[in-house]
């Protein structure tokens, strides 16, 4: 952007200056250094307000007894240590520490202690005394990043105040809404549950003050404030001559598609949505009624067009005579089911579909239509049965060996009949023998399903259009031990209790809203049944799926779920520790290249390769027999990359939280491989390779500012005996594959591995790091002062997979 308006503008707006500083307390003597800074990360544990944090920053640390300063010409020297701001910039971004390492657990957490920051704040007192005052250092908050959750499931949402004098906004997903100031402060400072004393004392003061949606776990993580004086300036409203011309064009694009949809939108008065029910629909659904209407596909139909010209064009996209479909209108029914009441007649064949849709149903936003379909006409006249004798009533079978129902389409059946007399047709229709013992069920409603009298007349049984009949073999008692003991459903009622809702989604960032779906199964399927039900839907085979959980309260990713599982379907959504309330009844889903049976007999490992330069990355998939050792892995490694020499050897070593936690040699179990660990394989280096007794290995690890939060990738590295620092340096630079202007801006300190401890940093070029007494888990760290730039280097802006 140089040589235009936006040249220097990030810059002017965001960057303020620091001076890190030791100044000895009897000598006049002073190290300092200024540096760029673009956000300030401030802690929370321990401070209870923005000033706490502030103050905490900038504490002065005394350097005395064994830890003097070496002052150049001095020598030891008592001294003070510490940090002061020379500059705050226009705006000001401020990452409070919500996230740090707690040793008792030995792993990241979430600080989700009450912190109190204010709507406005003076930070002259964190100034220097040389520091610039002409201008007041009063500034306005504008700007709060939330996340609500623990470590590792939770959600992100912003509020911003976008006018000087205007509402604040909630930025939520999809959804923006206007928020009091209550809600951006009280609502996000953090903290335990109040008790019922303290909630009656802040109402008291304020009534506005204290909201019920308030969650603990739900508060700042970033603050954004403006220089009072610089508002005017920055929230400055934005005029044509502002807007580049490729965004102009851009929104006029937008604009233009936003006036094709609200023509659109004109036009859909003139269309409406009907749902057509086949028996291939009925036959696989799980469900209560004849299926979940939200998975079927709508047809849009002009609301002109008429029944005759609407059931040519079914019967065509189904190549079926047109003669032999005739199509039933669902109807909601006061017990809350949804079936066919009525069918339409042939003499509405020059009828709207609107009119036909106005006149036949009720209380429904989309047509809803079962299509039947006739195999043979009954005379030479008419497809299908008339007159008020005749109901047509819709059959399901269950079969408890598959633990699923069959709709097997509809029946006519005549109202003065005895049930029992259609045992044999029940029987014919799923293909036993005429004598096959049968028991009969009718599908009232939700939770009432009602054994079937054989010997009551369907007229008695108040039998009507629509209804469903449920039927299955009569099981000996032996049959329904076994079923019992298999932790199966043995009868129909049985079966219906366990019916669920369970929802599908894609397993993919980018995703088809189109690819959600959901599914009614019984909550005692196993792991295949599911699939097979899921891979109906998809119309693929069951073998290329592969199902993840979700955590109970978000729609996160939780774990993978094996083939192999001996749990229910409940099991498999409800783990043992959760609570049925928080049960969320849902699976992401993998379509994959190879079949699942073969690939859960082999571990997939995924290796970061790194070469003999922590410079770029690529990404090796590879997979092995579960028996396999950790040579292996190695061997199939090195089939996939190209080394510096023939001679080089790699080392596989194991990352947790950007630090290295294991190095493996060979023999081990691949088994001994978490399922979550992050690996990686590097070449070694040629000074690794002829170290002596008196050089030793240490871990290098990336930071900033603040070696608690590390980052990118750690390696090993060789302090050679007697080397001086510069040196050393060169050859830490070469390691990495930067040039000199870039590492120079790095800092380099010997990291303690005690928690909590300071580095210390090195900028004497003859220091020898050999004669520095380190401890085993100390490291060397290497603090970037510029992170973005470190990201593109150290992390990799190149990433390519190969697959094994």
């Amino acid at each position: 952007m140089k040589g235009t308006k936006a040249d220097g503008v990030l810059t002017k707006l965001f960057v303020g200056k620091m001076k890190s500083y030791i100044k000895c307390i009897n000598v006049e003597y002073e190290s300092s250094r200024v540096e760029d800074y673009y956000d300030i990360q401030l802690n929370v544990k321990g401070c209870k307000t923005l000033r706490d944090s502030f103050l905490n920053y900038i504490q002065v640390e005394t350097l005395e007894g064994d830890n003097k300063y070496q002052a150049e010409g001095y020598g030891l020297q008592d001294a003070k240590k510490g940090i002061i701001f020379e500059s705050f910039p226009p705006v000001l971004h401020l990452q409070l520490k919500r996230f740090e390492f707690d040793v008792q657990r030995d792993a990241m957490v979430k600080i989700n202690d009450r912190f109190v920051f204010p709507m406005e704040i003076d930070l002259e007192e964190f100034l220097s005394k040389d520091a610039d005052r002409s201008n007041s250092h009063k500034y306005l908050l504008h700007g709060v990043l939330v996340h609500s959750g623990e470590l590792h499931e939770g959600h992100y949402f912003a509020l911003t105040k976008p006018e000087k004098d205007g509402k604040w906004f909630k930025f939520d997903d999809n959804y923006v809404i206007p928020v009091t100031d209550s809600e951006v402060l009280w609502n996000n400072y953090g903290g335990d549950v109040l008790n019922a004393n303290q909630i009656t004392q802040i109402s008291a003061v304020n009534p506005t003050k204290y909201k019920p949606d308030w969650l603990p776990f739900t508060n700042a993580y970033i603050l954004i404030y403006i220089r009072e004086s610089n508002i005017d300036e920055i929230l400055s409203p934005v005029v044509p001559e502002d807007i580049p011309y490729h965004l102009q064009k851009h929104l006029e694009e937008v604009r233009a598609l936003t006036e094709q949809k609200e023509k659109e939108l004109e036009q859909y008065d003139l269309y409406f949505n009907v749902k057509v029910v086949t028996a291939e629909i009925f036959k696989y659904y799980q469900g209560f009624d004849l299926t979940n209407f939200d998975e079927v596909q709508p047809y849009k139909i002009l609301k002109s067009e008429t029944y005759g010209v609407f059931k040519e064009n079914i019967s065509q996209i189904f190549n079926i005579p047109s003669e032999q479909i005739r199509f039933w209108v669902f109807v909601n029914r006061q017990n809350k089911t949804v079936r066919p009441d009525a069918p339409i007649p042939e003499s509405f064949v020059n009828t709207s579909m609107e009119e036909i849709f106005t006149n036949m149903t009720s209380r429904q936003s989309v047509m809803k239509l079962y299509m039947e379909v006739a195999d043979k006409p009954i005379n030479d006249k008419t497809w299908f049965p008339e007159g008020g004798e005749h109901e047509i009533v819709f059959l399901k079978y269950f079969d408890p060996d598959k633990q699923a129902f069959e709709g097997l389409g509809q029946l006519y059946i005549q109202k003065s009949h005895k049930v029992g007399d259609y045992t044999r047709v029940f029987c014919e229709k799923k293909g036993f023998p005429s004598d096959t013992p049968l028991e009969l069920y009718e599908e009232i409603k939700p939770n009432m399903i009602e054994k079937m009298d054989p010997i009551s007349t369907f007229e008695q049984s108040e039998i009507q259009d629509g209804d469903i009949i449920c039927f299955q073999k009569i099981l000996t008692d032996e049959e329904i031990q076994k079923h019992t003991t298999a932790g199966r459903c043995f009868d129909i009622p049985q079966f219906y209790e366990s019916l669920i809702t369970v929802s599908f989604k894609l397993k993919l960032k980018d995703r088809d809203p189109k690819s959600k779906f959901d599914l009614v199964l019984s909550k005692k399927w196993t792991y295949d049944m599911v699939a097979k039900a899921v891979a109906a839907h998809l119309s693929i085979d069951p073998l290329k799926l592969r199902f993840t959980s979700m955590f109970s309260t978000t729609d996160v990713p939780k774990s993978v779920i094996k083939r192999t599982t001996t749990q229910t379907l409940l099991e498999m959504l409800q783990p043992a520790y959760s609570p049925p309330a928080y049960v969320n009844y849902g699976f992401y889903y993998e379509v994959l290249d190879t079949s699942i049976a073969d690939l859960e007999t082999k571990n997939f490992f995924q290796v970061f390769w790194i070469g003999n330069m922590i410079k770029e990355k690529e990404v090796i998939d590879i997979r092995l027999q579960n028996n396999a050792v950790i040579s292996e892995l190695m061997k199939e490694i090195l089939k996939k990359i190209t080394l510096s020499s023939p001679s080089s050897r790699i080392r596989l070593f194991e990352v947790y939280h950007n630090k290295i936690q294991k190095d493996y040699v060979g023999n081990e179990p691949i088994g001994s491989i978490q399922e979550s660990a992050t690996l990686y394989a590097e070449e070694v280096p040629l000074d690794e390779i002829v170290i002596n007794q008196f050089d030793r290995m240490i871990q290098v690890c990336h930071f900033t500012q603040d070696p608690i939060c590390l980052h990118g990738i750690p390696f090993k590295f060789v302090i050679k005996n007697g080397e001086k620092f510069a040196d050393t340096k060169i050859r830490l630079r070469h390691r990495l594959g930067m040039n000199e202007k870039d590492f120079s801006k790095i800092k380099i300190a010997i990291i303690p591995g005690t928690l909590y401890a300071k580095p210390e940093y090195f900028d004497d070029e003859d220091i020898i790091l050999s004669e520095k007494k380190l401890l085993n888990e100390d490291y060397l760290g290497l603090d970037y002062v510029n992170k973005t730039r470190y990201t593109e280097r150290v992390e990799g802006a190149k990433v390519i997979s190969i697959l094994g």
